[in-house]
């Protein structure tokens, strides 16, 4: 009797990563080049965007009148805290200041509507390596970085979201919810674990707070489908983007992360890791020195070959007492354990479906389930 096999968990295999500048600027690396995590490959000016004083009100002067009581010409550089603009008061009148509220540029003023817009200056961002590994291409043009290097691979179930990366912060146990989301708001740039399942409005939280990753058992069916743009189905191949990268290992509903993931999740909490939303797939980097001996001697297929190569089609193999699997299916969703018996008989079931039933052994209990509610996990 044959069952579906799924990888779930694949430790210290060679991989290559994508390192992208985030924002316009120059790489430093060159093809072939040995890096480490601390190495910098580049650095952007990435634009903080710009804020609009309505200078009119805050003064309490017609818009004309604005630009004589500024403090700095247009086109000068500002700092947070200086004077921007005053306006001193008659005799037992009222004065009036304005600080600047960040560091900035005096860009325009609108003379209309006495708005000024200060943009914020742009800020340096160095890129790091993040990993031990060797340069396979630097696209100077595109600001990215391809980097050969160990890693070992979580394969989730589904997901949304472009590649990002972050530090792994693992936030609750595999089988808690979260509900204090105001916690969310100290994650920004991070890669989270949220434990069994995921809220829109903790994804909101998540986005607000600039997260870059959130790590999941479930999901309900109709926020992953407004996430999804509208569909349903999860074929590894949708290019969505919400502005977050989000992977659900175990599927719809309330579900714990399996133990063979939440283990080596926590493994590497607080180290530096990459996820795919869009293809389901979390990167867990080595960070042994001497995992660069086996990269350097390791070669994987050309870019062009692994570009058009196609996804491998589900594995079957024979099932058989000692196997690990998990539940896909019916009440026990996500549980995982070894095979003890295998029924020689169909059972027919309250649904009146006639299946092989197999018991297996969890870490707290023995259950029995349908055949075709089992996977064999690797």
């Amino acid at each position: 009797m044959q069952i579906p096999q799924t990888v779930r968990v694949e430790k210290d295999v060679i991989v290559r990563i994508h390192r992208n500048l985030r924002g316009k600027g120059s790489l430093n690396v060159a093809k072939n080049q040995q890096v480490s995590p601390s190495d910098i490959l580049g650095t952007a000016q990435l634009s903080s965007g710009f804020r609009i004083l309505n200078l009119a009100k805050l003064l309490q002067v017609a818009p004309p009148n604005v630009e004589k009581f500024l403090k700095r010409g247009l086109g000068q550089r500002i700092y947070k805290g200086e004077l921007l603009a005053g306006k001193s008061g008659r005799l037992f009148g009222s004065q009036y200041i304005v600080t600047s509220p960040s560091d900035g540029v005096l860009d325009f003023l609108n003379p209309a509507t006495g708005e000024l817009k200060l943009t914020f200056l742009p800020r340096k961002i160095d890129l790091p390596a993040g990993v031990y590994g060797i340069v396979e291409e630097a696209d100077y043009e595109k600001g990215l970085v391809v980097i050969r290097t160990q890693s070992t691979l979580i394969h989730g179930l589904f997901g949304s979201g472009k590649l990002r990366d972050g530090n792994l912060q693992i936030v609750s146990k595999r089988d808690e919810f979260i509900s204090n989301l105001s916690i969310l708001s100290k994650l920004t740039d991070q890669i989270i674990v949220l434990g069994s399942i995921i809220s829109k409005e903790a994804i909101g939280e998540a986005i607000s707070a600039e997260t870059n990753g959130i790590i999941c058992g479930g999901i309900a069916a109709g926020d992953y489908k407004a996430m999804a743009g509208g569909r349903l189905s999860f074929p590894h191949k949708l290019e969505n983007d919400i502005g977050i990268s989000v992977v659900v290992c175990e599927g719809f509903g309330a579900a714990a992360i399996g133990e063979d993931i939440y283990q080596v999740l926590v493994q590497h909490n607080g180290r530096f890791a990459s996820i795919n939303g869009n293809r389901a797939t979390i990167y867990l980097p080595s960070f042994e020195s001497s995992s660069i001996i086996r990269v350097k001697n390791t070669n994987l297929p050309s870019l062009a070959d692994t570009s058009t190569a196609e996804e491998e089609s589900i594995r079957r193999v024979e099932l058989k007492p000692g196997l690990k699997v998990r539940v896909v299916g019916n009440s026990f969703l996500g549980e995982q354990g070894k095979v003890l018996v295998i029924d020689k008989t169909e059972t027919i079931l309250p649904s009146g479906i006639k299946d092989v039933m197999v018991t297996i052994a969890t870490s707290r209990r023995k259950i029995q389930i349908p055949v075709n509610n089992l996977e064999v996990i690797e």
